[in-house]
């Protein structure tokens, strides 16, 4: 079981993860509540004929931001 304290740091680290992703440019979709998954969208060519969207599933934001942000 988690105490207090480490609920709050997983809960900034998970904050500071999403941040990141959003200021890369992604879009952060929610969360799956079938697979548990945290949703990231990237969107290429918005609102043209050659717009393309990739998406992304991870367990956490900073997994997210670890894979997709290097």
């Amino acid at each position: 079981m988690m105490t207090l304290e480490q609920i709050r740091q997983r809960n900034k680290a998970e904050n500071a993860a999403a941040q990141r992703l959003q200021a890369a440019g992604y879009r952060l979709e929610g969360w799956d509540p079938r697979t548990g998954q945290r949703i990231a969208a990237q969107i290429t060519g918005e609102n043209t004929n050659d717009e393309r969207r990739t998406f992304y599933a991870f367990p956490t934001w900073q997994d997210a931001a670890a894979a997709l942000l290097g």
